[in-house]
């Protein structure tokens, strides 16, 4: 989920940008152009919106779902995922270096695909901004946070 003034100022760039050119190329009317750029950019910035709304509403299902691994596999995957570059960056070389010759053991750092770090970064980067997101949403709604299921 992308934060609000990241989708703003994308949307500004796409609208002052390549948009812009088609409408200068296109529109004569001066005050038309700078209306129709600014129905652009309100259009954008609500479609943008709704997109990141329908993506919370999926996590929140998720989170909200009886089924234990429905509610966790994406912190399960992002522990993975970092616990993979923790035996990659960090255990390897310093067994390593306890042995004093390399190892034989493949992935190293740079066998590591693009998009591997892609995914991480995405992975990551929507796993912090949606609790990011949770939790400010609790604040801005005055809610309490949902108590966890009990342990049978």
């Amino acid at each position: 989920m992308l934060p609000l003034p990241l989708i703003v100022s994308a949307v500004g760039a796409l609208v002052k940008g390549p948009l812009s050119t088609i409408l200068d190329r296109y529109v004569g009317d001066l005050e038309l152009r700078r209306k129709l750029k600014a129905e652009l950019e309100q259009e954008l910035v609500s479609g943008l919106s709704k997109e990141a709304e329908q993506a919370a509403s999926v996590i929140i299902a998720e989170t909200k779902s009886e089924d234990w691994l429905t509610r966790n596999w994406r912190p399960i995957l992002m522990l993975v995922l970092t616990a993979l570059l923790l035996v990659v960056g960090a255990l390897i070389p310093f067994v390593e270096l306890l042995a004093g010759h390399p190892i034989a053991y493949q992935p190293r750092w740079q066998a590591l695909p693009p998009e591997f770090w892609n995914f991480l970064s995405i992975g990551m980067g929507g796993y912090i901004g949606g609790r990011s997101l949770e939790k400010i949403a609790r604040e801005v709604i005055g809610a309490k946070p949902t108590p966890l299921p009990k342990r049978r």
